[in-house]
């Protein structure tokens, strides 16, 4: 990526940081401020998002098989946030989070993350946006959740978590 590139999506990312923090409340607004920040994709090395295997005719992730990862489905959007609320994480346990794949990512300790998903949930339905993720900053593992539309007018949502 050019320098001129990298300064564009840096931008990009800093209004979208700025667009995000002002739509949350202030306690999640005061942990996103203070958390470090980044725009770097590799972030999301260990993101492992949902994708069909056409040759095998089964559900993988984008980086194939990857060790103990579940996905689970969801009629209900409160639903898989109660699910995500409810997951045995470690507290003090560090990862990227993240809205969109191009960035921003914060850096958040899983109590954190639990802090300001309420917040994070509400900004997902009144955006209808649905997506976002916490993945591993120094080893494999991570929650993605996304809405899935399918062909079959089966939309939903759904979470996949790994390593943990």
């Amino acid at each position: 990526m050019s320098k001129i590139e990298q300064k564009l999506k840096e931008n990009r990312n800093r209004r979208a940081r700025e667009k995000l923090l002002s739509a949350l409340d202030e306690a999640s607004r005061i942990v996103l401020s203070n958390s470090k920040y980044d725009s770097d994709i590799s972030c999301l090395k260990y993101a492992a998002f949902p994708t069909w295997d056409i040759e095998s005719d089964c559900q993988t992730t984008t980086r194939g098989i990857v060790d103990g990862w579940q996905n689970e489905t969801f009629k209900y959007w409160d639903d898989l946030v109660e699910k995500i609320r409810n997951s045995d994480i470690e507290n003090n346990l560090l990862g990227w989070f993240f809205i969109d794949t191009d960035g921003p990512f914060y850096l958040l300790e899983w109590c954190e993350m639990t802090r300001i998903l309420d917040s994070i949930s509400n900004y997902a339905k009144s955006n209808e946006y649905y997506d976002f993720g916490w993945v591993g900053a120094n080893s494999d593992f991570g929650i993605i959740a996304e809405f899935e539309h399918t062909s079959f007018c089966r939309n939903e949502f759904e979470v996949s978590k790994w390593g943990i």
